[in-house]
């Protein structure tokens, strides 16, 4: 996987093209219905962002969470088959967080019983 500065991903609700894009230096998250901006925020120290936007003339819950691992969804208001959601806006931003997450523990784990076995006078 190569790092990129901007992540982008397209999806389709009710006929209508939903970009995403996210810029990972300056945390930037766009979203553009056809080509058309409706919302674009700089994430910087707002982990926890959740607006209303209209697609279509029907509302939807654009929720962003980046504390720990990276989550954005975009909702209806009131969810019915006929308006679909999407639970991931940016699924490699999300598979990217989880797998640093998982990084993360691993190095903490293996410090941790380092230390724990080097009082015991194991090693």
């Amino acid at each position: 996987m190569a790092m990129t500065r901007q992540q982008h991903k397209a999806h389709l609700i009710d006929n209508q093209k939903i970009d995403v894009y996210y810029d990972r230096f300056t945390t930037r998250f766009s979203l553009a219905v056809n080509e058309q901006r409706v919302y674009s925020r700089l994430l910087l120290l707002s982990p926890w962002r959740k607006q209303q936007i209209m697609i279509n003339n029907i509302p939807y819950n654009l929720t962003i969470g980046w504390f720990v691992l990276w989550r954005s969804s975009l909702t209806p208001d009131q969810s019915s088959p006929q308006h679909p959601s999407i639970t991931e806006l940016l699924p490699q931003r999300r598979r990217k967080s989880i797998m640093i997450a998982i990084y993360a523990g691993l190095i903490s784990a293996i410090k941790l019983t380092l230390v724990i076995l080097s009082y015991s006078n194991v090693i």
